[in-house]
């Protein structure tokens, strides 16, 4: 098995699976995080939940991360990534996280909102 690296050996992202690991830790805590500055903020374009299912869904998002993480990387000890390579799986974490809010919140918007009522009813015709 070889290193992988990219930019020119910028960025290099070892030899095994801690950049992956360290990418859906990031994507998670990013969604966690976001579901709770949205709630508190109440923006409606990036909220899944409103009040407290809202608070305890970013929290779970964001411990679970963390969680899932330290339990199961297993090269948390071996170096492998670096400043360069941190910056990257985060940045590409937050690029796919921000979408992936929106779009879980619409799906959501769509179907736990009610059918709108008629405000009057049809009126009689001659």
């Amino acid at each position: 098995m070889s290193e992988k690296s990219f930019f020119f050996g910028l960025v290099n992202l070892g030899y095994g699976d801690q950049a992956i690991n360290y990418f859906w830790l990031c994507f998670g805590a990013l969604l966690g995080v976001l579901q709770i500055v949205a709630t508190r903020y109440n923006r409606r374009d990036l909220m899944w939940f409103d009040g407290a299912p809202g608070y305890a869904t970013g929290i779970a998002l964001t411990v679970g991360s963390f969680i899932w993480f330290f339990l199961t990387d297993r090269e948390i000890f071996i170096p492998a990534l670096a400043g360069g390579e941190f910056f990257l799986l985060f940045t590409l974490a937050l690029v796919g996280a921000l979408p992936t809010t929106r779009v879980i919140a619409f799906v959501f918007a769509r179907a736990f909102i009610p059918a709108p009522k008629p405000t009057r009813e049809k009126e009689p015709t001659l």
